[in-house]
Parts: structure tokens; C-alpha cells; sequence
């Protein structure tokens, strides 16, 4: 069963069981218990964040008690949830901070898929959307949809990015250089892994206007316009800093000379 599929699922089953008002947050370890999962917590050291070990038909999941924040903390029970739903077949899955930022647009291994699992169980996509709503993608969206998921704020934006027609980008910045940028198809420029981030912009929760050739260049002039809203939160956490770039101008280049009427 794919991911979506097993995780769409349980979403079913936990709405004809609870009125609308208990639908969210989602909380997966109470999903794993009724599934006669064990749920264990323990010190797991640095970098680890959770684990699934199975033995017959006998399975536990357990997550490091060194995380502290709750959508950090709830989206790591449904990636193990998910392994539970897909990979139960294997003995032991040991799952690392990179494991769980590993969220691809197209899932091509275990913890991308259990990823998806994650975010399709924590965020349906249908209510989702219907939060999400016409608004311009920001951080302060991105909080405030991760206050009702109980979700990270990082795989929240990304669940945004998922399920938007908007033209922006969700960019992961690790000590100073970009770990990844992921676009709508809309948003037709990237920065390159490894590059440096520009440091002429200070993390704000609500979109804040620059010119785009003077933080991005030319190239990027040429492919998103003359403007750019931008937003960020630093992540303490990982060294690191979770932004959107957003181009308020969602025509593409080959329309930028057509007069408007």
C-alpha cells in the first residue's frame, strides 16, 4: 500500500469515530496503542529520534525523550507509525533528524515514504487546504497551521508547498548555506545546494518585501520579477533556518510584457 493510501486509511476511521470538534491534532501514539503497538521512550543520544523494532507480530515504537518540542515530537511518532503501516517486515529502524527531514516531492525510499505517511496523516489534505485557504505563504501561516496540526513548523511548510498552486519555495539553510530548496512548479528559480545564504535578511514571521536582483541576481530577476516576499524562523535546534520565498508577481516571464487590461 502507498503511503497516502495507508495513512488516508486511518484518517477514515478516526473521523467516524470522533465528532468533527476531536479530529485535530492527530495524536499517532495514541494510534499506535490501538493498534497494539508499544510505545516506549527513552534517551536515544543526539541526531537519533526515533525508532520501530518489530519481533513476530509483536511491535514497539520508540522515541527519543530528548525531544522536547510537541510537533517535533508528534511528527516523529507518525514516521514511525508509517514504517509500522509499510516496512513492519523489517526487525529494526532506527530513524536519524536527517531521516526525517528527508521529504521529497516524489518518495523514493523508507523514510521519504514514511515521511509522507507523516504529513498525510497529521495534515489531511482536504482540511488542509481548506486552512491554508488564498493567503500569501508566509511563516506566520506556516504557525498558524502548525498550531492546529500540532505539527512541526518544518514539515508544515512543507505540507504547504505540497498542496499549493502559489508560487513559492520552502528553503532549509544549515549553518549559513542552503541543505535544500524545494519549489511549487510555479516558481521557476533555485538557489544550489551548498550555496550561501544571503545574510541581508532577518527572520520575520510575516512576508517582508525585497528587490530581487540585489539578494538573488540577475538570474533570478529574469525568472521570478523585480520583487520577492520573504519569511523565516530560525531553528536552534539544528543550527539552522526554515524560510519561504514568495514572488507576488505569479505571472510567468513570457508574460511580464503583456499589457494588463
Amino acid at each position: 500500500m502507498r503511503p497516502k493510501a495507508a495513512a488516508n486509511q486511518i484518517t477514515k476511521a478516526l473521523r467516524a469515530a470522533l465528532p468533527p470538534e476531536r479530529w485535530f491534532p492527530v495524536d499517532p501514539l495514541v494510534v499506535a496503542r490501538e493498534f497494539g503497538i508499544q510505545v516506549h521512550e527513552e534517551d536515544l543520544g543526539k541526531g537519533m529520534e526515533g525508532a520501530l523494532l518489530s519481533v513476530g507480530k509483536n511491535s514497539a515504537i520508540v522515541i527519543n525523550s530528548l525531544i522536547r518540542e510537541p510537533g517535533r515530537r508528534a511528527f516523529t511518532a507518525a514516521h514511525e507509525l508509517g514504517h509500522y503501516s509499510l516496512h513492519r517486515d523489517r526487525p529494526e529502524l532506527r530513524c536519524s533528524v536527517e531521516d526525517l527531514l528527508d521529504t521529497a516531492p516524489h518518495p523514493a525510499n523508507i523514510e521519504q515514504e514514511a515521511n509522507e505517511f507523516a504529513m498525510t496523516l497529521l495534515m489531511p489534505i482536504d482540511d488542509f487546504r481548506v486552512q491554508a485557504g488564498q493567503g500569501v505563504p508566509s511563516m506566520q501561516m506556516v504557525k498558524q497551521l502548525a498550531a492546529r496540526y500540532g505539527t512541526s513548523l518544518t514539515s508544515t511548510a512543507l505540507r504547504l508547498r505540497e498542496s499549493s498552486s502559489k508560487a513559492f519555495a520552502v528553503v532549509w539553510v544549515v549553518s549559513g548555506k542552503v541543505k535544500w530548496w524545494w519549489p511549487t512548479r510555479r516558481f521557476r528559480w533555485q538557489m544550489k545546494r551548498g550555496q550561501a545564504w544571503p545574510l541581508v535578511m532577518p527572520p520575520t514571521d510575516e512576508s517582508a518585501r525585497y528587490s530581487t536582483e540585489p539578494v538573488f541576481g540577475v538570474e533570478a530577476r529574469a525568472r521570478l520579477g523585480e520583487a520577492l516576499r520573504i519569511s523565516g524562523v530560525e531553528m536552534h535546534h539544528y543550527d539552522a533556518s526554515l524560510w519561504i520565498v514568495d514572488t507576488p508577481d505569479e505571472r510567468r516571464p513570457w508574460e511580464w510584457d503583456v499589457v494588463e487590461r
